[in-house]
């Protein structure tokens, strides 16, 4: 019998809360949040932990029930398997699987296919990912650079939302 995948990451995210959660009383310390992301295997920086303990605990009463937790790690575990799909988007085409495509590859598959692009918009994008002009695109780090820019920009909307909020 194969396990939901939905459940599977619900179970992990409950496993990882009870491990801080040490007198089973539903809340954990929000000063235990990085742990949990580590837990988890996620990477977090200080703003972004700050973010998450503003969000999960704005009464400031420094403990997270699990409610909470669960819909955040939901979102941020779904973040990660947006960029998981985007790299496997991009793998496709690396047919030898070192992380990169050709230029000419790339900027055929940015101009004939899906979404076709126009050829500034094309050379901008293979000025990123081939940067030293080598006729590689480095797609793993255009891809991460990009996601990172999202999830900066998601941030930064979020604050700003919040900020309004308390007005």
């Amino acid at each position: 019998m194969q396990i939901d995948p939905q459940e599977k990451r619900i179970k992990d995210i409950k496993e990882a809360f009870d491990q801080f959660d040490k007198d089973n009383k539903g809340v954990i310390p929000t000063k235990e949040l990085l742990n949990t992301f580590k837990f988890l295997d996620q990477d977090i920086n200080d703003e972004e932990l700050r973010q998450h303990i503003a969000l999960l605990d704005p009464e400031d009463s420094g403990q997270i029930d699990f409610a909470n937790f669960l819909k955040l790690m939901v979102k941020v575990l779904r973040d990660d398997d947006t960029l998981d799909e985007l790299m496997e988007s991009f793998r496709v085409f690396d047919t030898e699987k070192v992380g990169t495509i050709a230029t000419a590859e790339m900027r055929y598959i940015l101009m004939e296919l899906g979404d076709k692009m126009g050829v500034n918009e094309v050379k901008d994008i293979l000025k990123e990912m081939d940067p030293d002009d080598s006729g590689q695109c480095k797609y793993e780090d255009y891809v991460k650079k990009k996601f990172e820019d999202w999830q900066a920009i998601k941030a930064k909307a979020a604050k700003a939302k919040a900020k309004k909020k308390k007005k």
